[in-house]
């Protein structure tokens, strides 16, 4: 797959990059199908790539201590970037990302991307810009998430 066809150039956390620097991320990027019910990664797995879903859906989840109940925060669809974590300079996921269809996933390596990131600075603070934007928005869906959970919650007297 080259960088015309890959879609990374028309995704918004990618769009400054240039044809050169695009084709280079090519190089670190590669595609992985999964199966419904499958994890693209677990909750505290080393972090190693940040991920663009081409393909179905994930949810971003918290699994409970026991590993017996989960909370879905965030739904990730087509075209959306997610593992981001790893851009963070983060060591650990800080959440489980499952799929609850069949899908087919991009998966980039993080540290060439940093690279690339650190080689053109101006990039690299639009990217990371994005990424707060991402992060936000998926706090602002897990606090209406919990919202609706305490809001179901009967209070006893």
């Amino acid at each position: 797959m080259d960088a015309t066809t890959n879609g990374l150039h028309r995704h918004d956390l990618f769009a400054r990059l240039n044809v050169d620097e695009i084709k280079q991320l090519d190089k670190f990027s590669h595609i992985v199908d999964y199966a419904k019910g499958d994890s693209v990664f677990k909750l505290q797995d080393k972090c190693s790539h940040i991920y663009m879903l081409m393909e179905g859906t994930v949810h971003l989840m918290l699994p409970d201590r026991g590993q017996e109940l989960n909370l879905a925060f965030a739904r990730v669809i087509r075209n959306e970037i997610f593992g981001l974590s790893a851009l963070m300079n983060h060591s650990q996921y800080t959440a489980e990302a499952r799929c609850i269809s069949g899908c087919r996933v991009m998966a980039i390596e993080a540290k060439p991307l940093l690279q690339l990131l650190e080689e053109n600075k101006t990039v690299g603070f639009d990217i990371v810009s994005a990424v707060s934007r991402i992060y936000y928005h998926r706090y602002l869906q897990m606090l209406t998430k919990l919202q609706d959970i305490v809001s179901q919650v009967t209070v006893l007297p």
